[in-house]
């Protein structure tokens, strides 16, 4: 259609541009000028040229011109794109001389086989290419540019000899190697060859051989071989080290400790100069491992757990200062391993605090780094901060139990926390960044805490709310993750609510029951007036389809519980009385509101009850009392279908676009 519309656009222009040339050509003979020479055009047959004052052609009749970029058309010289440029070379065959006779508007036709005026029409233009232009007066619109089929490149083959030969062979045969030296030292030592001394000194010489031979290796190109060479010299360094302090006692721990610290910096050292993440990672594991080799009569959890954190936070930046990504993500995980076994293995009951000391402060670097660092890692910032969060609350639970007569730690520091990422949030908000992990990890922290303080009646109507809210506010900042985390939470509390048994009218369950249905149907409100539909526009009918479906529920709760004490039949005749009751509500309002979909609603209640009736009721209630029941469901369904005649007889109004009550 569009293709049309174009040419129809143009036929019209060309018309109109015809009318005004024959206009031109009138005004010309009119005065009495001679008819200048159109470029391109030969003399006639008989080499007599145009003479003065020769009438000029007709006008052209109103019809569309024939397009000139069509292949196998060629224009008239002198007229269409052509037009003042020098005409194409001879020798080709032009129109048969009868095409244009008697056309108005057209020249005479030359010599059989000589085209125009013996001229050779123009050469159809190519399509523009790179060294071919569009030629002047072309439209470039008319056709698409031609581009080259240029087929992609194969992909290269896997060199499978150099991704074991050079990579993964001496990874592994340098494993091989350290075994074989340790068997060999074993054996020696046992044959009386080495005394103690010996042993660590001949280790320190064999790492720093290997640390010569991988610095060669890596100038000589061979990258893979240098590095782990590089990487076995400092393990065997530590080896002898932890050799020379813990089987012989050589050196005391003061000594030992200091030794390991500058067999870490001289890997941070090396990995840095070589740009190795690989020997970043190595120096990271054995970093933290170096508390465990040294010997210690009486362990002290404040150096631990102080030196495990300054540890932490030193090679978190080092892997962020130069873009080490997974050096990064070792440095913020593995913290946790060894102060789980610290405190596993050791008497620090009594130091807790320590510990969750030593988690506090990464998790603030980490949350500090998110607000004031570059904005160019917002993926690692969301890795780590949610689980590190998460890891954290777990330390704060296993930690802190809560016990009677004790000052309740927990929900205090869970408060403190979600204290902090709402104002982290918040200042985000106002500086109008985007931080959807803040708002997500807010919302979590508040929904721990009201977890954690309120008891199993009233946490699901807090988990509620706390979901609702946060529903809303994902909706307003656009954030998935935040509408995940609050649809979680949403969900604990709405299945926590379903499973509560209400036995009084008045009661925490009563009110949980309350809240949730108020929750489905501001949800379904907030979503109606939302700009652009979120995920489907059917999404409000559904929470408001919810909510007509769990009040049914809450009804029939409510009414078993003030009916406890009457007899069966009566209580069976109340319970389809208020269904019915319910069902007669919902239409009213649908009619009141000019809702359709209120009104189905409504019906499809009217519908339900009658099936508890026949499948619940008839079975254990007495003659009378079904009786009762079909009667008076019978003239409600006669009543409901009056007030439906009523409606369609009654003149239409048009349903005010702001109204929101939807089932």
């Amino acid at each position: 259609m569009d293709l049309e519309k174009r040419m129809n656009q143009l036929e019209s222009k060309m018309r109109q541009m015809e009318l005004e040339l024959n206009e031109l050509r009138q005004a010309r003979r009119r005065e009495g000028q001679p008819a200048p020479e159109q470029p391109g055009q030969a003399p006639q047959p008989g080499g007599h040229p145009a003479q003065a004052g020769a009438p000029a052609a007709g006008p052209m009749p109103h019809r569309p011109a024939p397009p000139q970029s069509v292949p196998g058309f060629q224009a008239p010289p002198g007229q269409g794109m052509y037009g003042g440029q020098t005409p194409p070379p001879h020798g080709r065959q032009g129109y048969p001389p009868s095409y244009g006779q008697g056309m108005p508007g057209y020249p005479p036709p030359g010599a059989p086989g000589q085209g125009y005026q013996g001229q050779m029409p123009p050469v159809q233009p190519q399509y523009q290419t790179a060294e071919r232009p569009y030629p002047q007066g072309m439209n470039p619109y008319a056709y698409p540019p031609q581009h080259a089929n240029i087929p992609r490149e194969p992909k290269p083959p896997k060199d499978w000899e150099h991704l074991i030969a050079r990579v993964w062979l001496p990874r592994v045969f340098i494993v091989v190697l350290l075994l074989g030296v340790l068997w060999g030292f074993t054996a020696a030592v046992k044959a009386g060859y080495l005394t103690e001394p010996v042993r660590c000194l001949l280790g320190v010489a064999v790492s720093a051989a290997m640390y010569w031979l991988g610095e060669r290796q890596i100038r000589s190109k061979r990258e893979a071989l240098g590095q782990v060479l590089l990487g076995g010299s400092i393990g065997i360094l530590i080896l002898s080290v932890f050799a020379a302090h813990q089987l012989y006692d050589l050196i005391p721990s003061g000594i030992a400790f200091a030794l390991y610290v500058l067999s870490i910096a001289l890997c941070v050292f090396t990995a840095l100069r070589r740009r190795s993440q690989a020997l970043i990672i190595i120096a990271t594991v054995a970093g933290y491992l170096i508390p465990f080799l040294v010997h210690s009569a009486q362990p002290n959890a404040w150096v631990f757990g102080g030196y495990e954190a300054a540890f932490s936070l030193a090679m978190i930046a080092v892997s962020l200062k130069f873009d080490f990504r997974a050096a990064y993500f070792v440095a913020v995980g593995v913290l946790h391993l060894p102060l789980l076994i610290g405190y596993a293995a050791g008497d620090f009951g009594e130091s807790r605090h320590v510990f969750i000391g030593a988690v506090f402060v990464q998790h603030a670097a980490l949350l500090a780094y998110a607000l004031f660092g570059p904005g160019r890692r917002k993926l690692d910032e969301t890795l780590s901060l949610f689980p590190g969060f998460g890891i954290m609350a777990l330390w704060i639970y296993a930690l802190y139990p809560i016990s009677e007569g004790a000052v309740h730690w927990r929900p205090l520091m869970l408060l403190v926390w979600a204290l902090i990422y709402t104002l982290s949030a918040w200042g985000k908000y106002m500086k109008e960044q985007r931080s959807p992990v803040l708002v997500s990890i807010a919302t979590a922290a508040w929904f721990l805490w009201a977890l954690d303080l309120l008891n199993e009646s009233y946490s699901p109507s807090a988990a509620v709310v706390i979901g609702t809210a946060g529903i809303i506010l994902g909706f307003r900042l656009n954030t998935v993750m935040q509408q995940i985390t609050a649809a979680i939470v949403f969900a604990y509390g709405a299945a926590g609510t379903l499973f509560l048994v209400i036995d009084r009218v008045f009661s925490a369950e009563s009110l949980s029951w309350l809240i949730l249905l108020a929750a489905f149907a501001i949800l379904a409100y907030v979503l109606r007036r939302m700009p652009e539909r979120i995920f489907s526009s059917r999404l409000p009918d559904l929470c408001m389809w919810i909510d007509a479906l769990l009040a049914i529920i809450f009804l029939t709760e409510l009414t078993n519980v003030l009916t406890d004490g009457l007899a069966k039949d009566l209580r069976h005749l109340i319970l389809s009385a208020v269904w019915a009751v319910y069902a007669i509500a919902v239409i009213v309002g649908g009619l009141a509101l000019q809702r359709q979909m209120v009104r189905f609603a409504g019906i499809g209640l009217l519908f339900l009850t009658l099936i508890k009736v026949i499948i619940a009721d008839l079975p254990d209630v007495s003659v009378a009392v079904r009786a009762i029941l079909f009667i008076g469901l019978g003239a409600i369904g006669i009543v409901v279908s009056r007030l439906m005649y009523k409606r369609k007889n009654a003149p239409a109004q048009a349903a005010p676009e702001d109204t929101a009550v939807e089932p």
